[in-house]
């Protein structure tokens, strides 16, 4: 399979347009337009449907369009290391992280890193659990932090997991909320309330948690992203748990309070026994243990 034809089959797919792809590549429109064809003639399916403002992707095209991202990563990653082998060795630790712990854990830890081994240097990919651990099993990351949430973690032989913490969880609320300024509340004062949610693992958690409490939470906004999720809640459009790592990145505009009997969820460093991991890997999961020890 021909990279650059997906690599230009990746920026149609951004741009929505083949013309505004090829100017971005430096190719032009035609030659583009070859590339998708070909594309389309290996795998025997339309991938792009044209409409008057440009092209959207068929469902062949969505699933040839995941693999493509995949795979050009990989190519753009074995570029780097070929570029980097060439230079003074440095080791380098690919790290993998959930977004609390990239905003109240990961900071220390690469201090601590940077420390004890002068030469490293540690790259970091953002994602959820269900994202990050096929990614290290398949060997995208080193270490990946990842926590029990739903759907959890899989017991799985080539999986080595450090506990790290227990992290609890806190309401958030609008500052101007009729509780906020709580230092403590039960959940079951919430009942009534409309709840913001980002994701199904954490929807999950919530409904969980409140079934604990006696009452099924209405979930009145979904949104696709941490900073999202803020937003709403600080615009006044309902209340959200939050895992206490967060708390020190909250926005302004948004108030947290401790519950009562709090729900939490485990947080792990997790590694693959084969292959070793990667110089440093070791050394990066120990510094994250002595951060989140500190919290």
């Amino acid at each position: 399979m021909d990279v650059v034809s997906l690599a230009s089959f990746r920026e149609v797919c951004a741009r929505g347009s083949i013309s505004a792809a090829a100017q971005r590549l430096g190719y032009t429109q035609s030659a583009v337009s070859r590339q998708i064809a070909a594309l389309e003639a290996r795998f025997e399916a339309p991938l792009l449907e044209r409409h008057a403002r440009g092209v959207r992707t068929t469902p062949a095209g969505e699933a040839l369009l995941r693999h493509a991202t995949a795979i050009l990563r990989r190519v753009e990653r074995a570029e780097q290391d070929v570029a980097a082998s060439r230079e003074a060795p440095v080791t380098t630790v690919r790290v993998g992280a959930v977004p609390s712990a990239a905003a109240g854990l990961l900071p220390r830890a690469l201090g601590l890193f940077a420390a004890r081994e002068p030469r490293a240097r540690a790259v970091f990919t953002e994602d959820v659990t269900p994202r990050l651990l096929p990614g290290l099993l398949d060997g995208e990351s080193d270490v990946v932090v990842v926590t029990d949430y739903p759907p959890g973690i899989p017991a799985r032989p080539d999986l080595s997991l450090t506990h790290l913490l227990d992290d609890p969880l806190v309401c958030v609320l609008p500052a101007g909320h009729r509780l906020a300024g709580r230092a403590e509340l039960d959940l079951v004062e919430l009942r009534d309330e409309i709840w913001v949610e980002d994701y199904d693992g954490s929807a999950s958690a919530l409904t969980l948690a409140c079934a604990r409490a006696g009452f099924t939470p209405a979930i009145g906004v979904e949104c696709g992203s941490w900073l999202g999720k803020q937003a709403f809640v600080a615009a006044g459009q309902g209340v959200m748990l939050a895992p206490r790592l967060l708390v020190p990145a909250l926005r302004p505009g948004l108030a947290a309070s401790a519950l009562t009997r709090a729900p939490y969820r485990r947080v792990y460093a997790a590694v693959r026994r084969l292959p070793r991991p990667a110089a440093g890997t070791d050394t990066f999961v120990a510094a994250l243990a002595e951060a989140a020890a500190e919290l």
